[in-house]
């Protein structure tokens, strides 16, 4: 874990307007230490203080490091969308997001075998890559929802 360097938050804000409720337009909000996201360029790790920038995002895990939480790391997966931040404030736009607990195993596993089945089928080059990327996006979800409850 990175040492923190000064008592200031970020604020985290997840937005999945098709995953919305009626409490909140917040798929996640909190104030934390660091958060580092997978932007299609690669890994951008997030501090309080940072100059404001925008990112598109690949598929990928969101890793929330909070001190307050016993120096833990939580993770969520978000398929794809875009950063901004700007005044200590990281709000990330996607269509979806899921904490590790909302992963059904069962399902995604069940999707990812009938995506390679597809994949495994096509003759496509393009339609091939759409199916790899699918698969993809089911294992990071098993990945991530193997990190619930811990």
């Amino acid at each position: 874990m990175a040492e923190v360097v000064s008592d200031k938050k970020i604020e985290l804000r997840v937005i999945a307007p098709t995953m919305a409720t009626d409490k909140s337009p917040y798929k996640f909000q909190k104030s934390v230490d660091m958060v580092i996201m997978r932007c299609t360029t690669g890994d951008m790790g997030i501090l309080p203080g940072r100059m404001p920038v925008s990112a598109v995002l690949d598929s990928g895990v969101l890793r929330i490091f909070d001190e307050e939480a016993s120096n833990q790391e939580s993770q969520m997966v978000v398929l794809g969308g875009v950063a901004h931040v700007s005044d200590d404030i990281l709000t990330i736009l996607s269509d979806a997001a899921y904490k590790p607990d909302e992963i059904d195993t069962a399902e995604v596993t069940a999707k990812m075998k009938e995506y390679q089945r597809l994949c495994d089928a096509a003759s496509d080059f393009n339609e091939k890559t759409a199916y790899r990327k699918d698969i993809h996006r089911c294992q990071i979800q098993l990945d991530v929802a193997g990190t619930a409850g811990k």
